[in-house]
């Protein structure tokens, strides 16, 4: 007995120690968001087990009551839960993190959203949270890489040069194939003037399912922008970053000594690197603030940029200053307005648009420096260029050339709308929409020449355009759930009115140097002034059920009426619709939810100029009437088809969306084809109604292919992150019709530039879009042969012993993908992304124009040349030029792999004064890995709206290697 009491007392003794070190005590703490470092309102802290909860406050801070061993668990919807083990500390502070595979969140879908496992089309979508770690200031870097099936590169690495952008393959031969661009729900925006920093998220509009809402204008895929808005208390955010550029590689050219001993020439003072002359270190300033809040009902968000850019190229330079002010009220429980207001200033400092400009670029760019005697220093013993060279005929000193140019462009634009939305009842509500949009571009050039040759004088001219479009849309929206059934309808009445003009004046030469304001010294002055003025009127009906979260419909007819054709042709209709399934629980936590869906939309392509379906004609055509003097006089120029209409584009798309082992992994795929019928292109007229051709709705094109994309978290704990996203996309076309009788189209989209055939590209019945065309190199003529003198070129011949031309490769990739990774750890994250483009060939006319092959240069100067044919050394480099500048000698693969964006980040934890404090540092296309021997195999010459030709590089500008350093501060 006394054992059990003694038993009985030690237990009680255990229970009462037990009781003393589980006592319940404070645990408080401030609950932020790891992206940011802002405090996370609304966070639910629970006790693991008990009903023991609170919710933080607006400042982020909470307080509970928990004894040491309880597990606190963290949640907030859209954030990954977080559950710690109460120590013994007093204060505990956590970072949450974005939960992307959890948040349901609602996707911009045109004229309204949804949610985003509500959609039935094919639409990817790019937040801000995809590219806040890298230091971007271009749209095209934030858009790249991201969404499978969006090939987005830049043809240029010319500062504030365009975008190119293709979503699902080129559509149209003549007409434009950049897709339609929404901002805040004006449309016709300029991606590329507008500030990174201002984006809130940005979807694309794929299928035409998708984009037929968008009717005449949505052929080419639909990227609908929304900015910013201000939301929580007021706060002040500060981005901060200076970059430097460089070239990435540069190309094998001959040195001054192997030059002149080539060509027996002496070499002066140790001769010049004209390609070192020509780049430089390019240095990026950027500055970006925010200041954004809500009090009660007003909403802001306000932000301003300043941005420079020095090229990489001498005397170029790029600067943009923006401004937007977006405000929100909530006047009633019914009624709220909107303001977005965007103003930007760009002022460009030779700017060669497209990669090349056309006499500019030949006289002072790429080629003339390579090609440019490297014997000569730049200038002489007195300080004056070294203005004319054995190499080159008609050429002066590229160096020289370039720095006295001053081809200044202003552009001056403004995106503005108001939006007021009135609920007529529970379920009814009224949007209407007014928007603005207007340019005013001002191009000032003045070619000056220095003095001391006879080959070229001064130059100079100037134009203004002045591009305004007004926008009224009104949007009547019905919203009813009973049961399971859910209903959506949507109506649209839109008008949008577009106007251009401007003028233009051109000095031509000057009797004596002078600037751009002294056009009235030419010698040969031409004036001209342009205008134009178009509208469409479109209705739009959209209509979506879904039942039980499970099976969806979503309905759409679009009717666009466009003055840019004749009565009886102006209206276009396009209808789409599509379904979807979705399996819920399927295999429990590992196949949490699988989708299918399917759809068949038409959208159109407007892909004419107004007055196209008319007679026009054209000034500027001096005859001498008298016999003696020259009168103004004009010509015949379009030859009117009052018939014309739309090009049309048919998709149908098959598709799943798949979500693995908790919310971990998703998996989605698509299968697409489409056809776009009824191609605006010219035909040629019968020599005896007098030649020339009529623009008419003829041919097929076809575009098929696949697209995946895979998102993962691959680890997450309470100390470290890895996010994956990983897409691949395979795109074929084919040209299925052309003209009645007509088979094969042969284009020079940059003019005639060899010496035997302009015509490089092919648009040929049964081959995809993109095909270069020209001869097949077969190496030297070696002693002995017969056919051509020993070391000239030799090509393949046709059965008539001429030399045979054809498709000899393709500029269009057939597979793009890439990978972007995220890693977390602590304060620390870094982010790469890695991108590549296969199956595609480049024409590499800037190696071709060095090499003596139909350039101005009358000796090569390419680093092969060191092993051109001789008698002694038989190769296959010709010893006397060549015919072909299109030709298999001049035609590289373009495959490449590129690591795209690297950065790394620091997020200081508890800064003082600061509510955040993150400095980075990022470096972009840092590495390509590629076997083109040109400065960069997507650089290219050709226009970023070009569907007939691209992968041509005649001079372009390479993009750079760019190193950068900043810091974002809030405050």
């Amino acid at each position: 007995m006394k054992r059990i009491i003694n038993g009985l007392f030690v237990f009680a003794l255990l229970l009462l120690s037990q009781s003393i070190t589980a006592q319940e005590k404070t645990i408080s703490g401030k609950v932020t968001d790891a992206s940011n470092g802002f405090a996370l309102p609304g966070v639910n802290i629970l006790v693991q087990g008990t009903t023991n909860g609170v919710q933080n406050d607006f400042d982020g801070n909470y307080s509970i009551d928990a004894k040491e061993g309880d597990k606190l668990v963290f949640s907030y919807i859209g954030m990954k839960s977080q559950t710690i083990t109460v120590g013994a500390l007093n204060i505990i502070n956590v970072s949450m993190v974005e939960d992307a595979f959890q948040l349901d969140e609602l996707v911009v879908v045109g004229y309204g959203a949804t949610k985003k496992s509500d959609l039935t089309g094919a639409v990817a979508s790019v937040s801000a949270k995809d590219f806040e770690k890298q230091p971007v200031f271009r749209v095209e870097d934030a858009l790249q890489g991201r969404a499978s099936g969006v090939q987005v590169s830049k043809n240029s690495g010319a500062p504030g040069s365009e975008i190119k952008i293709r979503i699902r393959g080129a559509n149209s031969i003549n007409g434009n194939n950049q897709p339609l661009v929404v901002i805040d729900g004006v449309i016709g925006a300029d991606l590329r003037a507008i500030n990174t920093n201002d984006i809130s998220s940005m979807e694309i509009l794929k299928d035409a399912s998708a984009t037929a809402i968008y009717g005449s204008r949505g052929a080419n895929g639909v990227i609908l922008v929304s900015t910013k808005r201000g939301s929580g208390e007021p706060s002040i955010n500060i981005d901060a970053f200076s970059s430097i550029s460089e070239i990435t590689n540069k190309l094998d050219v001959l040195s001054p000594e192997e030059f002149g001993a080539i060509n027996n020439l002496p070499v002066i003072d140790g001769g010049t690197n004209y390609q070192k002359e020509y780049f430089k270190t390019g240095i990026t300033e950027n500055v970006q603030v925010a200041i954004s809040g809500k009090k009660e009902n007003i909403g802001y968000f306000i932000s301003g940029n300043l941005l420079d850019q020095s090229g990489v190229a001498i005397n170029s330079n790029y600067r943009r200053y923006s401004l937007r002010t977006n405000l929100d009220t909530q006047l009633s429980d019914k009624l709220s307005v909107g303001l977005n207001l965007y103003g930007s200033s760009e002022e460009t400092l030779n700017l060669v648009a497209g990669g090349r400009s056309s006499s500019p670029d030949d006289r002072a760019g790429i080629i003339a420096v390579l090609g440019w005697d490297p014997t000569l220093p730049l200038k002489d013993i007195d300080g004056n260029y070294n203005l004319i060279s054995s190499n080159g005929s008609g050429l002066i000193n590229p160096i020289a050339e370039r720095l006295e140019s001053q081809a200044n462009g202003t552009i001056n634009s403004v995106n503005a709308n108001v939006n007021l939305s009135y609920d007529l009842t529970d379920n009814l509500n009224l949007t209407v929409i007014g928007g603005l949009l207007f340019t005013n571009s001002l191009y000032e050039t003045y070619r000056g020449v220095p003095p001391g040759t006879v080959l070229s004088s001064p130059t100079g001219g100037g134009s203004t355009n002045y591009n305004t479009t007004l926008q009224n849309s009104n949007i009547l929206t019905w919203n009813k759930s009973f049961n399971d059934h859910n209903l959506k309808a949507t109506a649209l009445f839109e008008i949008q009115n577009f106007v251009s003009k401007g003028f233009n004046a051109n000095a031509g030469e000057y009797s004596i140097p002078a600037n751009f304001y002294s056009l009235e010294l030419g010698t040969t002055p031409s004036v001209g002034a342009n205008f134009s003025k178009s509208k469409i009127h479109s209705y739009m009906g959209r209509a979506e059920y879904n039942f039980d979260q499970t099976l969806y419909l979503t309905g759409t007819l679009r009717a666009d009426i466009s003055s840019r054709f004749r009565p009886g042709n102006q209206t276009g209709y396009f209808p789409s619709g599509s379904v979807a399934y979705q399996f819920r629980n399927l295999l429990g936590d590992r196949l949490e939810r699988l989708k299918l869906r399917a759809g068949y939309g038409e959208v159109g392509n407007q892909a004419i100029a107004p007055y196209s379906t008319y007679n026009t004609l054209l000034t500027g055509q001096n005859y001498p009437l008298d016999g003696s003097s020259e009168t103004r006089g004009v010509i015949l120029g379009n030859i009117a088809n009052p018939d014309l209409t739309w090009e049309t584009t048919k998709q149908t798309n098959f598709g799943f969306d798949a979500t693995f082992m908790n919310g971990r992994i998703n998996f989605s795929a698509n299968k697409y084809w489409k056809n776009t019928t009824d191609l605006l292109l010219e035909v040629p007229l019968p020599d005896f109604t007098g030649g020339s051709s009529i623009l008419s709705n003829v041919g097929e094109v076809f575009n098929g292919g696949w697209e995946f994309n895979l998102e993962s978290v691959i680890a997450s704990n309470d100390t470290f992150d890895w996010t994956a996203n990983f897409n691949y996309s395979y795109n074929q076309s084919e040209v299925k019709a052309l003209a009645d009788g007509q088979d094969e189209i042969l284009v020079s989209p940059l003019g005639n530039i060899s010496n035997t055939t302009g015509a490089y590209v092919s648009i040929e019945k049964g081959q995809p879009l993109g095909q270069l065309y020209g001869a097949t190199f077969l190496g030297t003529y070696k002693t002995g042969d017969t056919g051509g003198n020993p070391g000239d070129a030799r090509y393949e011949l046709n059965e008539e012993g001429n030399i045979a031309l054809g498709v000899i490769g393709n500029g269009v990739p057939d597979h793009n993908w890439a990978l972007n990774n995220t890693f977390t750890l602590g304060s620390f994250d870094l982010n790469f992304l890695l991108r590549g483009a296969h199956g595609f060939d480049v024409f590499n006319f800037t190696r071709a124009k060095i090499s003596m092959a139909g350039g101005v240069q009358s000796l090569a100067t390419y680093g092969e040349y060191r092993n051109r044919w001789t008698a002694q050394n038989e190769t296959d480099i010709p010893a006397s030029g060549d015919l072909f500048v299109n030709s298999t000698r001049f035609l590289e693969k373009g495959d490449f792999v590129k690591l795209s964006n690297i950065a790394l980040g620091y997020n200081m934890p508890d800064p003082k004064f600061f509510k955040s404090i993150r400095i980075y540092a990022s470096a972009q296309n840092l590495f390509t890995l590629t076997g083109y021997e040109g400065y960069d195999p997507e650089a290219s010459s050709i226009s970023a709206s070009s569907g007939s030709a691209s992968s041509i590089d005649y001079g372009a500008n390479p993009n750079s290697r760019t190193y950068t350093v900043g810091v974002k501060l809030g405050f």
